[in-house]
Protein backbone atom coordinates (compact mmCIF):
# COMPACT_ATOMS: atom_id res chain seq x y z
CA UNK A 1 0.00 0.00 0.00
CA UNK A 2 2.58 2.30 0.82
CA UNK A 3 5.22 1.93 -2.07
CA UNK A 4 1.37 1.95 -4.25
CA UNK A 5 0.93 5.82 -2.60
CA UNK A 6 4.57 6.61 -3.39
CA UNK A 7 4.06 6.08 -6.87
CA UNK A 8 0.70 7.89 -7.20
CA UNK A 9 2.78 10.56 -5.39
CA UNK A 10 5.23 10.82 -7.72
CA UNK A 11 3.16 10.40 -10.99
CA UNK A 12 0.93 13.48 -9.53
CA UNK A 13 3.88 15.34 -9.02
CA UNK A 14 5.62 14.49 -12.19
CA UNK A 15 2.55 15.41 -14.00
CA UNK A 16 2.43 18.80 -12.37
CA UNK A 17 6.07 19.55 -12.93
CA UNK A 18 5.34 18.61 -16.82
CA UNK A 19 2.92 21.73 -16.58
CA UNK A 20 5.37 24.03 -14.98
CA UNK A 21 8.02 23.00 -17.63
CA UNK A 22 5.73 24.01 -20.68
CA UNK A 23 4.91 27.02 -19.06
CA UNK A 24 8.12 28.44 -18.02
CA UNK A 25 9.37 27.33 -22.09
CA UNK A 26 6.04 29.36 -23.38
CA UNK A 27 6.16 32.58 -20.97
CA UNK A 28 10.07 33.05 -21.50
CA UNK A 29 9.34 33.94 -25.16
CA UNK A 30 7.11 36.62 -24.97
CA UNK A 31 9.46 38.24 -21.99
CA UNK A 32 12.20 37.58 -24.14
CA UNK A 33 11.43 38.74 -28.06
CA UNK A 34 8.04 41.05 -26.97
CA UNK A 35 8.87 43.65 -24.35
CA UNK A 36 11.46 44.54 -25.34
CA UNK A 37 13.66 44.50 -22.57
CA UNK A 38 16.52 43.59 -24.64
CA UNK A 39 17.90 43.64 -27.89
CA UNK A 40 17.12 40.66 -30.74
CA UNK A 41 20.54 41.47 -32.76
CA UNK A 42 20.38 37.94 -33.77
CA UNK A 43 16.41 37.80 -34.74
CA UNK A 44 13.49 36.48 -33.63
CA UNK A 45 12.58 32.92 -33.64
CA UNK A 46 9.64 32.09 -34.86
CA UNK A 47 7.37 30.94 -32.50
CA UNK A 48 5.86 27.48 -34.47
CA UNK A 49 9.79 26.52 -33.44
CA UNK A 50 9.97 27.49 -30.26
CA UNK A 51 6.41 25.78 -29.90
CA UNK A 52 8.51 22.14 -31.64
CA UNK A 53 11.07 22.50 -29.21
CA UNK A 54 8.72 22.01 -25.86
CA UNK A 55 8.73 18.25 -26.57
CA UNK A 56 12.64 18.18 -26.11
CA UNK A 57 12.91 20.26 -23.65
CA UNK A 58 10.84 18.59 -20.75
CA UNK A 59 12.33 15.07 -22.52
CA UNK A 60 15.85 16.89 -21.39
CA UNK A 61 14.43 17.94 -18.34
CA UNK A 62 12.77 14.69 -16.91
CA UNK A 63 15.72 12.90 -18.30
CA UNK A 64 17.66 15.52 -15.44
CA UNK A 65 15.36 14.48 -13.12
CA UNK A 66 15.82 11.18 -12.97
CA UNK A 67 19.82 11.38 -13.07
CA UNK A 68 19.73 13.69 -9.99
CA UNK A 69 17.26 11.39 -8.14
CA UNK A 70 15.03 14.17 -7.79
CA UNK A 71 12.06 12.17 -7.17
CA UNK A 72 13.44 9.61 -4.11
CA UNK A 73 11.46 9.92 -1.18
CA UNK A 74 12.70 12.81 0.60
CA UNK A 75 10.58 12.46 3.81
CA UNK A 76 14.08 13.35 6.34
CA UNK A 77 15.00 16.44 4.13
CA UNK A 78 14.57 20.29 5.02
CA UNK A 79 13.32 22.48 3.24
CA UNK A 80 16.98 24.48 2.22
CA UNK A 81 18.24 20.98 1.02
CA UNK A 82 15.66 19.83 -0.92
CA UNK A 83 16.05 23.46 -2.39
CA UNK A 84 19.64 23.12 -3.35
CA UNK A 85 18.90 19.47 -4.80
CA UNK A 86 16.43 21.82 -7.12
CA UNK A 87 19.13 24.15 -7.79
CA UNK A 88 21.33 21.25 -9.13
CA UNK A 89 18.70 19.27 -10.87
CA UNK A 90 17.52 22.96 -12.66
CA UNK A 91 21.95 23.68 -13.47
CA UNK A 92 22.13 20.41 -15.04
CA UNK A 93 18.96 20.33 -16.80
CA UNK A 94 20.09 23.94 -18.48
CA UNK A 95 23.61 22.58 -18.97
CA UNK A 96 22.01 19.93 -21.04
CA UNK A 97 19.53 22.09 -22.86
CA UNK A 98 22.63 24.43 -23.79
CA UNK A 99 24.50 21.76 -25.41
CA UNK A 100 21.31 20.59 -27.24
CA UNK A 101 21.06 24.44 -28.96
CA UNK A 102 24.77 24.03 -29.24
CA UNK A 103 24.41 21.39 -31.82
CA UNK A 104 21.10 23.48 -33.84
CA UNK A 105 22.52 26.89 -33.77
CA UNK A 106 20.36 27.38 -37.11
CA UNK A 107 18.00 28.31 -34.57
CA UNK A 108 18.70 32.59 -33.18
CA UNK A 109 17.81 31.80 -29.67
CA UNK A 110 20.33 33.91 -27.60
CA UNK A 111 22.02 32.99 -24.42
CA UNK A 112 19.55 35.43 -22.53
CA UNK A 113 16.52 33.33 -23.15
CA UNK A 114 17.75 29.86 -22.02
CA UNK A 115 19.12 31.94 -18.89
CA UNK A 116 15.94 33.60 -18.38
CA UNK A 117 14.10 29.85 -18.48
CA UNK A 118 16.63 28.40 -15.98
CA UNK A 119 15.63 30.95 -13.49
CA UNK A 120 11.55 31.22 -14.38
CA UNK A 121 12.31 26.96 -13.96
CA UNK A 122 13.95 26.83 -11.03
CA UNK A 123 10.90 29.74 -9.38
CA UNK A 124 8.20 27.14 -10.74
CA UNK A 125 9.69 24.35 -9.20
CA UNK A 126 10.75 25.69 -6.07
CA UNK A 127 7.29 27.19 -5.53
CA UNK A 128 6.17 23.72 -6.73
CA UNK A 129 8.26 21.65 -4.68
CA UNK A 130 8.03 23.36 -1.35
CA UNK A 131 4.50 23.89 -1.22
CA UNK A 132 3.64 20.50 -1.62
CA UNK A 133 6.42 19.55 0.81
CA UNK A 134 4.59 22.09 3.57
CA UNK A 135 1.42 20.60 2.34
CA UNK A 136 2.21 17.20 3.65
CA UNK A 137 4.27 17.78 6.63
CA UNK A 138 0.67 19.28 7.85
CA UNK A 139 -0.90 16.64 7.14
CA UNK A 140 1.51 14.59 8.97
CA UNK A 141 1.65 16.36 11.94
CA UNK A 142 -2.07 15.85 11.99
CA UNK A 143 -1.69 12.48 11.71
CA UNK A 144 -2.12 11.82 8.33
CA UNK A 145 0.55 10.35 5.87
CA UNK A 146 1.87 8.03 8.90
CA UNK A 147 4.40 5.40 8.33
CA UNK A 148 4.87 2.89 10.75
CA UNK A 149 7.78 1.01 12.51
CA UNK A 150 8.34 -1.70 15.08
CA UNK A 151 11.17 -1.91 17.08
CA UNK A 152 13.28 -4.81 18.48
CA UNK A 153 14.47 -4.19 21.80
CA UNK A 154 13.26 -1.88 24.57
CA UNK A 155 17.01 -0.98 25.75
CA UNK A 156 17.62 3.01 26.63
CA UNK A 157 18.76 3.62 23.26
CA UNK A 158 15.48 1.87 21.90
CA UNK A 159 13.34 4.36 24.13
CA UNK A 160 15.31 7.31 22.77
CA UNK A 161 15.45 6.23 19.03
CA UNK A 162 11.55 6.41 19.16
CA UNK A 163 11.19 9.67 21.32
CA UNK A 164 13.85 11.29 18.58
CA UNK A 165 11.94 10.24 15.71
CA UNK A 166 8.68 10.97 17.11
CA UNK A 167 9.19 14.14 18.20
CA UNK A 168 10.19 15.44 14.54
CA UNK A 169 6.03 15.06 13.91
CA UNK A 170 6.22 16.06 10.24
CA UNK A 171 8.52 13.34 9.74
CA UNK A 172 4.97 10.98 9.62
CA UNK A 173 7.07 8.04 11.55
CA UNK A 174 4.77 5.99 14.18
CA UNK A 175 6.07 2.96 16.26
CA UNK A 176 3.91 0.61 16.26
CA UNK A 177 5.02 -1.74 19.02
CA UNK A 178 8.12 -3.58 20.68
CA UNK A 179 9.36 -6.56 20.56
CA UNK A 180 11.44 -8.17 23.24
CA UNK A 181 12.27 -11.62 24.32
CA UNK A 182 12.53 -10.60 28.33
CA UNK A 183 9.69 -12.37 29.72
CA UNK A 184 9.70 -9.39 31.91
CA UNK A 185 8.77 -6.65 29.79
CA UNK A 186 6.08 -8.89 27.43
CA UNK A 187 3.12 -7.43 27.87
CA UNK A 188 3.64 -4.24 28.98
CA UNK A 189 3.02 -0.73 27.65
CA UNK A 190 6.37 1.43 27.30
CA UNK A 191 5.81 4.77 25.48
CA UNK A 192 2.34 4.16 25.04
CA UNK A 193 3.07 0.93 23.12
CA UNK A 194 2.54 -2.44 23.71
CA UNK A 195 5.60 -4.84 24.06
CA UNK A 196 5.20 -8.66 22.76
CA UNK A 197 7.72 -11.59 22.46
CA UNK A 198 8.85 -13.49 22.16
CA UNK A 199 10.62 -12.72 19.15
CA UNK A 200 9.32 -15.15 16.71
CA UNK A 201 6.08 -13.38 16.78
CA UNK A 202 8.17 -10.42 14.83
CA UNK A 203 6.88 -11.84 11.35
CA UNK A 204 2.97 -11.75 12.41
CA UNK A 205 2.85 -8.82 14.39
CA UNK A 206 4.63 -6.19 11.95
CA UNK A 207 1.70 -8.07 9.21
CA UNK A 208 -1.35 -7.05 11.20
CA UNK A 209 0.29 -3.59 12.78
CA UNK A 210 0.77 -2.84 8.76
CA UNK A 211 4.30 -1.67 9.20
CA UNK A 212 6.84 -0.47 6.58
CA UNK A 213 10.23 -0.24 8.54
CA UNK A 214 11.31 -2.67 11.31
CA UNK A 215 14.27 -1.17 13.91
CA UNK A 216 16.94 -3.11 15.17
CA UNK A 217 17.95 -2.00 18.27
CA UNK A 218 19.61 -4.49 20.07
CA UNK A 219 23.06 -6.77 20.33
CA UNK A 220 24.07 -10.11 21.19
CA UNK A 221 22.60 -13.17 20.76
CA UNK A 222 18.69 -11.46 20.12
CA UNK A 223 19.84 -9.67 17.03
CA UNK A 224 21.09 -12.81 15.73
CA UNK A 225 17.62 -14.86 16.82
CA UNK A 226 15.99 -11.56 15.03
CA UNK A 227 18.23 -11.84 11.96
CA UNK A 228 16.18 -14.97 9.87
CA UNK A 229 12.95 -13.08 11.27
CA UNK A 230 14.10 -9.84 9.86
CA UNK A 231 15.40 -11.84 6.14
CA UNK A 232 12.28 -12.98 5.60
CA UNK A 233 10.59 -9.62 6.10
CA UNK A 234 13.16 -8.05 3.85
CA UNK A 235 12.33 -10.36 1.07
CA UNK A 236 8.71 -9.14 1.53
CA UNK A 237 9.41 -5.80 0.66
CA UNK A 238 9.58 -4.33 4.60
CA UNK A 239 12.72 -1.77 5.17
CA UNK A 240 15.03 -2.83 7.63
CA UNK A 241 17.20 -0.58 9.83
CA UNK A 242 20.04 -1.41 12.16
CA UNK A 243 20.46 1.22 14.48
CA UNK A 244 24.57 -0.06 15.78
CA UNK A 245 26.08 -0.07 19.35
CA UNK A 246 29.19 2.47 19.53
CA UNK A 247 29.76 1.95 23.21
CA UNK A 248 31.54 4.98 24.11
CA UNK A 249 33.11 5.78 20.75
CA UNK A 250 32.07 9.28 19.18
CA UNK A 251 30.76 9.14 15.56
CA UNK A 252 31.57 11.90 13.81
CA UNK A 253 29.52 12.80 10.46
CA UNK A 254 27.84 10.60 8.44
CA UNK A 255 29.33 6.81 9.26
CA UNK A 256 31.09 5.90 6.26
CA UNK A 257 30.26 2.01 5.28
CA UNK A 258 33.86 0.13 3.41
CA UNK A 259 33.16 -2.82 1.88
CA UNK A 260 36.46 -5.52 1.89
CA UNK A 261 35.74 -8.74 0.32
CA UNK A 262 32.96 -9.64 1.51
CA UNK A 263 32.76 -7.63 5.07
CA UNK A 264 31.29 -4.34 5.64
CA UNK A 265 33.19 -1.94 8.07
CA UNK A 266 31.84 1.25 9.74
CA UNK A 267 34.66 4.01 10.63
CA UNK A 268 33.15 5.48 13.75
CA UNK A 269 35.76 8.60 14.03
CA UNK A 270 36.35 9.60 10.45
CA UNK A 271 35.86 14.10 9.93
CA UNK A 272 32.86 14.75 7.61
CA UNK A 273 35.04 16.57 5.01
CA UNK A 274 36.41 14.11 2.13
CA UNK A 275 39.57 15.23 0.73
CA UNK A 276 36.91 16.74 -2.36
CA UNK A 277 35.09 18.51 0.01
CA UNK A 278 38.31 19.78 1.74
CA UNK A 279 39.81 20.88 -1.97
CA UNK A 280 36.10 22.80 -2.16
CA UNK A 281 36.05 24.42 1.24
CA UNK A 282 39.20 25.47 0.93
CA UNK A 283 38.91 27.04 -2.37
CA UNK A 284 35.58 28.81 -0.91
CA UNK A 285 37.26 29.94 2.09
CA UNK A 286 40.05 31.63 -0.34
CA UNK A 287 37.97 33.14 -2.53
CA UNK A 288 35.48 34.78 0.18
CA UNK A 289 38.11 35.85 2.43
CA UNK A 290 39.96 37.69 -0.19
CA UNK A 291 37.08 39.19 -1.41
CA UNK A 292 35.96 40.15 2.27
CA UNK A 293 39.56 41.46 2.81
CA UNK A 294 39.25 43.91 -0.37
CA UNK A 295 35.47 45.23 1.17
CA UNK A 296 36.41 45.48 4.35
CA UNK A 297 40.09 46.93 3.53
CA UNK A 298 39.34 50.47 4.46
CA UNK A 299 37.36 49.85 7.36
CA UNK A 300 39.90 48.03 8.49
CA UNK A 301 42.30 50.82 8.34
CA UNK A 302 40.46 53.37 9.76
CA UNK A 303 39.95 50.62 12.92
CA UNK A 304 43.53 50.22 12.76
CA UNK A 305 43.97 54.20 12.81
CA UNK A 306 41.33 54.33 15.76
CA UNK A 307 43.58 51.46 17.98
CA UNK A 308 47.03 53.12 17.56
CA UNK A 309 46.07 56.63 18.18
CA UNK A 310 44.16 56.02 21.22
CA UNK A 311 46.08 53.53 23.45
CA UNK A 312 49.66 52.33 23.54
CA UNK A 313 50.61 49.04 21.84
CA UNK A 314 50.44 47.29 18.48
CA UNK A 315 47.62 47.27 16.19
CA UNK A 316 46.97 43.57 16.29
CA UNK A 317 47.05 41.17 19.10
CA UNK A 318 48.46 37.82 18.45
CA UNK A 319 47.59 34.72 20.34
CA UNK A 320 48.64 30.98 19.34
CA UNK A 321 45.36 28.89 18.99
CA UNK A 322 44.81 25.41 18.46
CA UNK A 323 43.36 24.33 14.78
CA UNK A 324 43.34 21.60 12.82
CA UNK A 325 44.82 18.40 14.22
CA UNK A 326 45.99 19.73 16.74
CA UNK A 327 48.12 22.25 15.14
CA UNK A 328 49.05 25.61 16.80
CA UNK A 329 49.42 29.02 14.44
CA UNK A 330 49.43 32.86 15.51
CA UNK A 331 45.67 34.08 15.53
CA UNK A 332 45.49 38.07 14.73
CA UNK A 333 42.58 40.12 16.06
CA UNK A 334 42.73 43.99 16.16
CA UNK A 335 43.88 44.77 20.03
CA UNK A 336 41.03 45.80 22.49
CA UNK A 337 42.94 45.73 25.52
CA UNK A 338 45.74 47.93 27.21
CA UNK A 339 49.40 46.62 26.08
CA UNK A 340 49.68 44.84 30.26
CA UNK A 341 46.55 42.81 29.82
CA UNK A 342 48.12 39.95 30.25
CA UNK A 343 51.32 40.23 31.98
CA UNK A 344 49.41 38.02 35.26
CA UNK A 345 48.58 35.47 32.21
CA UNK A 346 45.97 34.72 29.58
CA UNK A 347 42.47 35.09 31.15
CA UNK A 348 38.70 34.71 30.10
CA UNK A 349 37.32 38.62 29.11
CA UNK A 350 34.21 38.94 31.90
CA UNK A 351 31.53 41.20 31.18
CA UNK A 352 32.55 45.20 31.52
CA UNK A 353 36.43 44.07 31.70
CA UNK A 354 38.47 47.23 33.04
CA UNK A 355 41.14 45.69 30.72
CA UNK A 356 39.60 46.82 27.69
CA UNK A 357 40.05 50.29 25.94
CA UNK A 358 37.44 52.93 24.69
CA UNK A 359 38.03 51.63 21.35
CA UNK A 360 37.93 47.95 22.42
CA UNK A 361 34.88 48.31 23.86
CA UNK A 362 33.22 49.53 21.09
CA UNK A 363 34.68 46.80 18.68
CA UNK A 364 33.82 43.84 21.15
CA UNK A 365 30.20 44.86 20.89
CA UNK A 366 30.20 44.22 17.00
CA UNK A 367 32.96 41.85 16.80
CA UNK A 368 34.96 43.97 14.83
CA UNK A 369 37.94 42.48 16.80
CA UNK A 370 37.72 39.65 14.52
CA UNK A 371 38.39 40.96 11.09
CA UNK A 372 42.05 40.17 10.99
CA UNK A 373 41.38 37.17 10.93
CA UNK A 374 40.31 37.08 7.15
CA UNK A 375 43.55 36.83 6.90
CA UNK A 376 43.86 33.55 9.28
CA UNK A 377 41.34 32.28 6.29
CA UNK A 378 43.38 33.36 3.43
CA UNK A 379 46.60 31.83 5.11
CA UNK A 380 44.64 28.28 5.75
CA UNK A 381 45.14 29.00 8.94
CA UNK A 382 41.51 29.01 9.49
CA UNK A 383 37.96 28.12 7.65
CA UNK A 384 35.27 30.87 7.30
CA UNK A 385 33.08 28.44 9.44
CA UNK A 386 33.70 26.11 12.04
CA UNK A 387 34.39 25.67 16.10
CA UNK A 388 36.38 28.48 17.49
CA UNK A 389 39.92 27.89 17.75
CA UNK A 390 40.67 27.88 21.69
CA UNK A 391 44.39 28.75 23.49
CA UNK A 392 46.30 25.47 23.69
CA UNK A 393 46.84 25.83 27.66
CA UNK A 394 42.45 25.96 28.21
CA UNK A 395 41.91 23.23 25.40
CA UNK A 396 44.29 21.37 27.74
CA UNK A 397 42.40 21.91 30.50
CA UNK A 398 39.06 21.42 29.07
CA UNK A 399 39.90 17.96 27.53
CA UNK A 400 40.45 17.42 30.80
CA UNK A 401 37.02 17.99 31.58
CA UNK A 402 35.36 17.01 29.06
CA UNK A 403 37.10 13.53 26.88
CA UNK A 404 35.12 14.76 23.69
CA UNK A 405 36.47 18.39 23.49
CA UNK A 406 39.59 17.37 20.96
CA UNK A 407 37.47 15.83 18.79
CA UNK A 408 36.73 19.40 17.31
CA UNK A 409 40.07 19.62 15.88
CA UNK A 410 38.75 17.27 13.54
CA UNK A 411 37.81 20.47 11.33
CA UNK A 412 39.38 23.97 10.89
CA UNK A 413 38.99 26.51 13.53
CA UNK A 414 36.24 28.78 11.86
CA UNK A 415 35.69 32.69 12.15
CA UNK A 416 31.96 32.14 12.46
CA UNK A 417 30.71 29.08 13.98
CA UNK A 418 27.29 27.21 15.23
CA UNK A 419 28.05 27.51 18.45
CA UNK A 420 28.70 31.44 18.19
CA UNK A 421 25.49 32.27 16.30
CA UNK A 422 23.08 30.10 18.90
CA UNK A 423 24.85 32.72 21.53
CA UNK A 424 27.61 30.57 23.08
CA UNK A 425 30.88 32.46 22.51
CA UNK A 426 32.99 34.08 25.22
CA UNK A 427 32.51 33.10 29.03
CA UNK A 428 29.33 30.87 28.27
CA UNK A 429 28.80 27.35 28.98
CA UNK A 430 31.42 25.31 27.60
CA UNK A 431 29.60 22.00 27.78
CA UNK A 432 27.10 23.40 25.24
CA UNK A 433 30.06 24.78 23.40
CA UNK A 434 30.77 21.47 22.60
CA UNK A 435 27.89 20.21 22.15
CA UNK A 436 27.19 22.47 19.17
CA UNK A 437 30.59 22.53 17.69
CA UNK A 438 30.10 18.62 17.78
CA UNK A 439 27.06 18.85 15.83
CA UNK A 440 28.12 21.01 13.18
CA UNK A 441 31.09 18.30 13.05
CA UNK A 442 28.76 15.46 12.47
CA UNK A 443 26.24 17.50 10.18
CA UNK A 444 28.69 19.34 7.80
CA UNK A 445 27.18 19.95 4.51
CA UNK A 446 28.18 22.95 2.01
CA UNK A 447 24.76 23.97 3.13
CA UNK A 448 25.24 23.52 6.68
CA UNK A 449 27.85 26.50 6.56
CA UNK A 450 26.09 28.57 4.16
CA UNK A 451 22.91 28.53 6.64
CA UNK A 452 25.81 29.60 9.43
CA UNK A 453 27.59 32.60 7.21
CA UNK A 454 23.85 34.03 6.60
CA UNK A 455 22.73 34.11 10.47
CA UNK A 456 26.35 35.66 11.50
CA UNK A 457 25.58 39.66 10.41
CA UNK A 458 22.46 39.01 12.38
CA UNK A 459 24.19 38.03 15.85
CA UNK A 460 26.83 40.41 15.42
CA UNK A 461 24.04 42.97 15.31
CA UNK A 462 22.70 41.53 18.12
CA UNK A 463 25.93 41.71 20.07
CA UNK A 464 24.92 38.55 22.26
CA UNK A 465 27.98 37.51 25.24
CA UNK A 466 30.20 40.33 23.09
CA UNK A 467 32.38 41.41 25.88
Amino acid sequence: MLKTRLALFSFIRAIIDFVIIVASWLIVYPLRFNLGLFDSTKGVSDFKRHLILTLPIVAICFISFKLTKLYEPKRGRNFFLVWVDLLKTVLFSCLLIFSLFYFISDVPYSRKLLTMFCVVLLLGLSVDHILLMSIIRFFRKKGYNQRYFAVIGTTPRALTLVEDIEALTWLGLRCAFFIDENPVEEGKKILGRSVYGPMEKLVEKSQHHGVDEVYLAIEGQGSKKAYPLLESLQLEGYKVRILPDWGNLVYMGNPVATQIGSQVLFSAGDSPLSSKSLLLKRGFDIICSLAMLIVMSIPMILIALMVKLTSKGPIFYRQVRLGYNQRKFVMLKFRTMGNDAEKSGPNWTAKNDNRRTVVGKWLRVFSLDELPQLINVFKGDMSLVGPRPEQPSFAKNFSEEYKRYMLRHNVKAGLTGWAQINGYRGDTSLRKRLLYDLYYIRNWSFAFDFWILIRTPVHVIKGENAY
